[in-house]
């Protein structure tokens, strides 16, 4: 089996349909038709989010967006690691690791100084992977309510 990791294509459009419901799902979040519509430009321009697919021998079987911003304890920008989703069907091929080795190189190149991501307490799979592939700095996220 071939494992690669690249940029989204516009025909990729209905399989990132389908693995990005499957990680809002995950999170039990449904967005409405437009908000996909507008992720997808934005992966598709590349300027506000990024975003990468893992491909096994040729079918998408990962995502993964990111985005840079500013940040006040850094000279250059930071890294956001947003989304990340592997077909339940493959995890443990190491598309999750790909994915979020090959976003370190872009944020290497694109000059961040930081790299990090969100996870639920009790996502015990994926904390599995990034428990070795980083370091859980022990903060905890709140949400303000709706503005």
């Amino acid at each position: 089996m071939s494992l690669s990791v690249g940029p989204f294509a516009a025909a990729d459009r209905p399989r990132w349909t389908a693995l990005w419901t499957g990680y809002l799902d995950f999170y039990r979040t449904v967005l409405p038709q437009a908000v996909f519509d507008r992720q997808w430009e934005r992966l598709m321009d590349g300027r506000e989010i990024m975003g990468l697919a893992a491909r096994l021998d040729g079918g998408i079987v990962g995502i993964t967006h990111y985005m840079y911003h500013p940040h006040g304890w850094t000279l250059g920008p930071c890294c956001y690691l947003q989304d990340l989703f592997v077909d339940p069907a493959v995890r443990g091929a190491g598309a999750g690791r790909a994915l979020i080795e090959a976003v370190a190189v872009a944020a290497r190149t694109h000059g961040a100084e930081k790299l990090y991501w969100l996870t639920q307490g009790d996502n015990a799979t994926a904390r599995q992977l990034y428990d070795r592939l980083a370091r859980h700095n022990g903060f905890i996220r709140y949400d303000y309510p709706p503005l």
